[in-house]
């Protein structure tokens, strides 16, 4: 009789040692830090279709995106500056992020093609000054992204 209550005890206290050992680990397991999931391109994804769905109209007439250096943001952003002027526009900064910026040209829209040539090649930049002949506007988004 002895001998089978001693094996009662003995198998309890291994079943209760081993649930309590289970229930460690799985406290340890569970408080252990997953990283974060990467949703960037879900944002940009959402982003995309939220675009496509409202319908809502681009906010410029043309668009363009330049790749440069993070270190010649400033000179960048002036080239563009001073080549609004030549086509007889002017062109603001917009707010800046980790990726890059934005620049936003007002130009005439006769000179929108030749404006974007010019962007895209520093050395097709006319000689003078262009005077539109009328006062309409066209606006330019100018994408500037910092290279990886």
């Amino acid at each position: 009789m002895l001998a089978h209550q001693r094996t009662i005890i003995i198998v309890c206290t291994v079943f209760f040692a081993g649930l309590i050992v289970g229930i460690l680990l799985g406290i340890v397991l569970q408080t252990k830090p997953q990283p974060a999931p990467d949703t960037s391109r879900l944002k940009e994804l959402l982003h995309i279709t939220a675009q496509k769905t409202i319908g809502l109209p681009p906010i410029a007439d043309a668009e363009v995106e330049l790749t440069i250096e993070h270190g010649k943001l400033d000179e960048e952003i002036a080239r563009i500056k001073s080549l609004a002027e030549k086509f007889g526009g002017t062109a603001v900064q917009g707010g800046a992020e980790d990726t890059g910026t934005d620049v936003l040209a007002e130009i005439s829209p006769q000179f929108t093609a030749e404006f974007l040539e010019a962007l895209r090649h520093p050395e097709k930049q006319p000689a003078s000054e262009l005077k539109p002949d009328n006062d309409r506007t066209a606006l330019v988004r100018v994408r500037l992204k910092f290279q990886s």
